[in-house]
């Protein structure tokens, strides 16, 4: 094949095929389209993490209700854990008088506790480790309580106070609370309660139900028994907005609407503990229907309370507020 040299060769033999082009009786089809970009595929980096197993690998039980594993928990911190745990689950029969009576087509007999070494690991991790948000302090996972096989777990991160340098595992004393409310005063999983929370791992379906909904008392009770009666990140954020909330307007507490971590859990510990402590009858009744899942009574029952008893609380509160001196320990997670 001889190589063609000189350029005007080259220019007329481009002429003539372009000529010959313009002059053929076939159609050429012609298409306006977005400017021509390059194809490319992009393929997002994700970085695989080792599996749960691997990174939480120490395993502790407590005894046949209480598991703990751990990235890097000492022998000496894992007893305290679970020591305050088992005093905690104690404590919370007494109060309720519910040890050995779960509610119906419960299976999670027995709860563990994932604690990651660091916030920093714990936001690393947990979502693909258990496919969860972490701008959180920790999380309780129900799951499906009625599923053979379904594992509850409370998922957080060791931090280390400001006040004292010890290190403790944020906020195990109230995610622990959650899953003894769960399994021993509210029927059904995550999104059969009152609530309008629809993130994951649950992605509860849209629409959220109709007011009132339950917050107040899922965090509130969370609250109320890590705490008992000594909170002071409460006193000192309720002390500041005083006169801002009646107690049916924090009936009307939700994860979003009539939200925020101050209404939610400062005011749910005092909504709470002053139902225990003033209206423990009201309490009861308001249990044998949240133990059934009957929604549709609990909403019932708090309409029925209406406003009758804001005057009350709003006495009991400034009371209550004005006489805690207390500082509480620094496990509280606040």
């Amino acid at each position: 094949m001889k190589l063609i040299n000189n350029n005007k060769t080259l220019i007329a033999l481009a002429l003539t095929t372009l000529v010959s082009a313009c002059q053929s009786t076939e159609k050429v089809e012609v298409t306006t389209a977005e400017p021509i970009k390059a194809v490319e595929k992009v393929i997002e980096e994700k970085v695989v993490h080792p599996p749960v197993d691997e990174i939480l690998s120490q395993v502790r039980n407590c005894n046949d209700s209480i598991i703990i594993r751990s990235q890097l928990l000492s022998n000496q911190q894992l007893d305290k854990a679970c020591a305050l745990m088992i005093e905690q689950e104690s404590y919370f029969h007494e109060l309720f008088n519910t040890r050995g009576k779960p509610v119906k087509d419960d299976g999670n007999v027995a709860l563990r506790a994932n604690v990651y070494d660091s916030k920093t690991d714990y936001t690393k991790y947990a979502t693909q480790h258990f496919d969860m948000p972490t701008n959180n302090g920790g999380m309780y996972l129900e799951g499906f309580p009625s599923k053979e096989g379904n594992q509850a777990e409370f998922v957080a991160y060791e931090e280390q106070s400001k006040s004292s340098g010890e290190w403790y595992i944020r906020n195990l004393k109230h995610e622990y609370v959650h899953y003894l409310n769960g399994r021993f005063n509210a029927y059904g999983d995550y999104c059969k309660y009152l609530h309008d929370d629809h993130a994951g791992p649950e992605y509860c379906p849209k629409p959220s139900p109709i007011l009132p909904h339950s917050v107040w008392w899922g965090e509130g009770v969370g609250e109320y028994v890590a705490r008992k009666n000594v909170n002071d990140w409460a006193n000192k954020e309720v002390t500041k907005e005083f006169g801002k909330y009646q107690l049916s307007d924090l009936f009307n507490t939700s994860a979003n609407q009539n939200g925020g971590g101050i209404r939610i859990y400062a005011w749910g510990y005092y909504a709470v503990r002053y139902m225990m402590e003033d209206q423990r009858d009201a309490v009861e009744e308001m249990l044998v229907l949240m133990r059934e899942g009957d929604n549709l009574g609990y909403q019932a029952l708090v309409h029925k309370w209406g406003t009758s008893l804001d005057a009350d609380f709003t006495k009991w509160l400034k009371t209550t507020l004005a006489n805690e001196k207390s500082v509480e320990p620094a496990e509280s997670g606040h």
